[in-house]
């Protein structure tokens, strides 16, 4: 995401994946004020206990509340809580995946479950219906609350309620979205009628409620065959099983490891991993026929491919580049530029294993042109043509004056939206008439680092390719990584700039 600190910030990110447009919708569905009436329900004696535990700018999380909140509603006897869930560093501070935007609402939720717990549910209902950064004011008036005390206290006590909220899910032995019935994982699909069937099922027999009379249920058609392939350190990604299910209800993935022999004998062809398959039957071709036409999925051996490329990953088929650091930005991408400027302070402090190879490529497109101002090409980039020129003029400086690339780069980013990058270059004791001279050169270079970004599929900044085939999205990811886990992390972490 860019600076958008919406409640579905990180849905719509992932939408901007080129062909994968379609099938991230489906990430998101239910998410939306349509979906979620503010209200809460008092949990009976004899009731059944829901509890939440989201990342508050998740939208897996919040389409588990619209769900768990309309349920709780219509039973009655089903009471809903709800935790957000944070990560903790070594040194006992509180960061969330999605950076400071996230982690202030987290902290606000966290006041509102110890100050304000009746009033929780509605607070989260009118906040699904303002997304803005500053929504949260309207959802607490509505939700009965004076905006300023809760600001007062999440300042006072937003810190200590938040450590009890991530001990609750330490206790639970909790670390991802998670929906509790009575205390035990929901893992049925995410709709509507099958939680409420879970959910009415645990009820005692006098507080269930009935089907209408005379209903009964269609008959389900059968799911695909799906499976889930992933590599070492992966973990398989809820949200997309959810999306899944939306189209096959009830479609359980078998998960397979890339280096097993089960993997290697059903799948030899596979480029990517994580990969999402599922079996081309005629019905699941018929059902996925639009994203089938938009591409977002691969074809092979009778089987659909959709390669998870929002976290880490695994290229499969690329060959291995031994000891290099491969990183992907756009140069006007405040989340690429601090990647960078961590990555090279690390190296300069001796943090980088020894021999590490840093290679700098950029995200954007190129096509060919009749024009000859941009050397006979047309490009496009997140930022606009700054970040395009820019992106050029470093691939011809890493090239032309390679030993004094890393000075400018470090130079040019202090103030990365300057025209004036002719100061960064005489700070590094470059020409920049010949850099400005070699601009043809450099357009060329462009082109082609745009393909390979493109051919890999790399659309966020910062990316991190590791040995020529481990995928790392986001710097957070990458200090998880034996050998870097010095690297000195900046703000925001989990956030990037995405095409």
């Amino acid at each position: 995401m860019n600076t958008d600190h919406s409640i579905d910030a990180a849905e719509r990110g992932q939408k901007k994946a080129g062909k994968r447009i379609i099938f991230a919708l489906l990430l998101c569905l239910g998410a939306g004020p349509g979906f979620a009436a503010p209200g809460a329900a008092a949990a009976r004696p004899d009731g059944v206990k829901l509890e939440l535990f989201f990342e508050p700018l998740d939208g897996e999380g919040w389409q588990l509340f619209f769900l768990a909140d309309t349920v709780q509603r219509r039973l009655g006897a089903a009471g809903l809580k709800v935790y957000p869930l944070v990560a903790k560093d070594k040194d006992g501070h509180f960061s969330a995946k999605r950076g400071e935007p996230e982690l202030a609402e987290a902290l606000r939720l966290a006041v509102l479950v110890r100050s304000y717990p009746g009033k929780l549910l509605s607070y989260l209902g009118a906040r699904s219906m303002s997304p803005a950064a500053d929504g949260w004011r309207d959802a607490a008036v509505f939700a009965g609350i004076n905006p300023d005390e809760l600001e007062r206290r999440v300042a006072a006590d937003g810190q200590a309620a938040l450590a009890a909220a991530a001990a609750r899910a330490t206790g639970a032995g909790i670390s991802a979205t998670t929906l509790l019935v009575d205390g035990k994982p929901y893992e049925g699909s995410r709709r509507l009628m099958s939680l409420y069937e879970a959910v009415n099922a645990a009820l005692p027999a006098a507080r269930r409620i009935a089907p209408p009379a005379g209903y009964k249920p269609r008959p389900k058609a059968p799911p695909p065959g799906f499976w889930v392939v992933l590599s070492s350190g992966m973990k398989k990604n809820e949200a997309l099983v959810g999306a899944f299910d939306r189209y096959f209800e009830d479609i359980k993935p078998s998960v397979l490891d890339y280096d097993s022999a089960e993997r290697a004998g059903k799948f030899p062809r596979l480029d990517y991993a994580p990969a999402y398959i599922i079996a081309a039957t005629p019905d699941a071709r018929a059902r996925l026929e639009k994203e089938l036409q938009a591409g977002v999925f691969k074809e092979a051996d009778g089987y659909l491919v959709y390669e998870d490329r929002q976290g880490r990953g695994f290229y499969a088929s690329r060959a291995v580049k031994e000891n290099t650091l491969e990183l992907f930005v756009m140069s006007e991408c405040p989340f690429g530029v601090s990647a960078e400027n961590a990555v090279l302070a690390a190296e300069k402090d001796g943090l980088l294993p020894p021999g590490l190879k840093l290679e700098i490529h950029f995200i954007g497109d190129a096509k060919k042109s009749t024009a000859t101002a941009a050397g006979g090409w047309e490009f496009s980039s997140l930022h606009g043509e700054p970040e395009w020129r820019e992106n050029a003029r470093q691939l011809f400086i890493s090239s032309r004056f390679p030993e004094k690339f890393k000075t400018y780069l470090l130079e040019r980013n202090k103030d990365i939206k300057s025209p004036d990058w002719e100061k960064a270059a005489k700070a590094a004791g470059i020409d920049a008439a010949a850099v400005a001279a070699g601009a043809g050169e450099a357009a060329d270079m462009l082109a082609g680092d745009f393909a390979k970004t493109t051919a890999l599929g790399i659309n966020s900044s910062p990316t991190f390719v590791l040995g020529g085939r481990a995928v790392m999205m986001g710097l957070g990811e990458l200090v998880k990584t034996p050998g870097y886990e010095k690297i000195p992390a900046p703000g925001q972490t989990g956030a990037g700039c995405n095409k």
